[in-house]
């Protein structure tokens, strides 16, 4: 695998102060290698921020395809049958009630991962930590089923209090129950593209790149 000098993405936005306009650029780049993943076939089932690595300041790639599966022609999603820990907390509500993992799941674990992009995954307000603080239990306390049980009564991650509106409707949309109801990872390039080009977000400095190549 390529080696990316400045690590994940994770410990990256934990140790740099990034503005609103660079984050955007990651996490379209990350639906650029998304959108070439699924055109060939294959889901990620594993997407975070821990597996995004860092270039530079101004490209992101996605790494670590572990759990990644090839989804054949005519065949919507891949069921998991061996057992083994799991990245609940990413994982869209089919996931966790019927081991189905689909190009729908995928989107869903973006919409946590563009939570944790906003939040520059601050540790106190990890999905983990989050999902906790919805009902009496401590992080360490937090099983599936508590979680499930969250999730089918639509509870969902809350944006920071400074998170644009269109980007908590980027979230609300890749966490829809119903898988198909959410958008593709084109659609989410585009609209993150929309709201990159808004006066109310910051922009560039003259030293940061526009475009996005090269994302897997």
């Amino acid at each position: 695998m390529e080696y990316l000098p400045l690590g994940s993405l994770e410990k990256y936005l934990r140790k740099q102060e990034q503005n609103t306009s660079q984050c955007l650029l990651f996490a379209q780049q990350i639906c650029q290698g998304m959108e070439y993943l699924h055109s060939v076939r294959y889901i990620h089932r594993d997407l975070a921020a821990r597996n995004i690595l860092v270039k530079n300041d101004s490209l992101v790639k996605i790494a670590d395809f572990g759990l990644s599966k090839y989804i054949p022609e005519n065949v919507t999603y891949y069921r998991v049958s061996e057992d083994g820990d799991s990245p609940v907390f990413w994982y869209a509500l089919e996931c966790l009630t019927t081991n189905k993992f689909s190009f729908e799941s995928d989107v869903w674990s973006f919409g946590v991962t563009l939570y944790e992009i906003l939040t520059r995954c601050n540790p106190e307000e990890s999905p983990p930590v989050m999902f906790s603080k919805m009902v009496p239990v401590s992080p360490s306390e937090m099983n599936v089923n508590v979680l499930v049980g969250l999730l089918e009564k639509q509870q969902r991650l809350s944006c920071p209090k400074d998170c644009l509106p269109e980007l908590k409707d980027i979230t609300t949309q890749c966490w829809a129950q119903d898988p198909a109801e959410r958008p593709s990872f084109h659609s989410l390039f585009e609209k993150l593209e929309y709201i990159r080009s808004q006066p109310s977000v910051d922009f560039f400095s003259s030293g940061f790149q526009s475009t996005c190549l090269n994302t897997i």
